[in-house]
């Protein structure tokens, strides 16, 4: 059942107001010190460093994620960021980025929780993958998500989602120190933007 455009405004202003995320994908690797050129001007978190404190602990600490823990837990999801064994990889879009994602697409069913699900798996990937497992190093680094899509990752942490094409749907937020969060059970890099699966 679609929402009309006045009801999903509301929705996303109440979305707004409640939880946050996380980043998370494969490949338990320590950061080296020449990951690549995205390391150039930013700080790298050493993936050494460990944390006591989930995916969903730490967005919800940070408070930049309410939208993404908000759908998460609408959409069953959260559990799996929160507690359990299991480590992942999550490409975080920030509230900013859901706002500008929902701006732009007002047919959008936020009560469409199939839809929602495979949006937001699009930003996982199993396993830990810190910046030199998930950056490409001289073309981009094809990556499997769990919705079974890919997305794909150049030196400089822009993710295309379309490997036919060289434009960046999102950027990992490097200038801000905000990648290789490392959390008890994976890795959280912070993006601009919501990506969408191709499909």
């Amino acid at each position: 059942m679609r929402t009309s455009i006045t009801t999903q405004k509301l929705l996303f202003k109440s979305l707004i107001l409640a939880i946050a995320i996380v980043f998370a994908s494969c490949e338990k690797d320590s950061v080296s010190e020449d990951i690549s050129s995205i390391d150039a001007n930013a700080k790298a978190s050493p993936a050494a460093q460990k944390s006591d404190l989930s995916i969903v602990d730490i967005a919800k600490a940070d408070g930049r994620f309410t939208v993404l823990l908000s759908l998460l837990e609408q959409t069953n999801l959260k559990p799996i960021f929160e507690t359990g064994t299991d480590q992942y990889t999550v490409f975080a879009p920030t509230d900013a980025a859901f706002a500008t994602f929902i701006e732009e697409n007002p047919g959008l069913d936020l009560t469409d929780n199939a839809l929602l699900t495979a949006v937001l798996t699009y930003h996982v990937t199993d396993c830990q993958r810190f910046s030199n497992s998930a950056l490409g190093k001289k073309k981009p680094k094809e990556i499997e998500t769990l919705n079974g899509g890919y997305i794909y990752i150049n030196s400089d942490g822009k993710i295309d989602t379309n490997d036919e094409d060289t434009a960046a749907n999102a950027s990992i937020l490097v200038e801000a120190g905000l990648f290789d969060i490392a959390a008890s059970n994976g890795v959280i890099h912070v993006i601009d933007a919501v990506l969408v699966p191709t499909e």
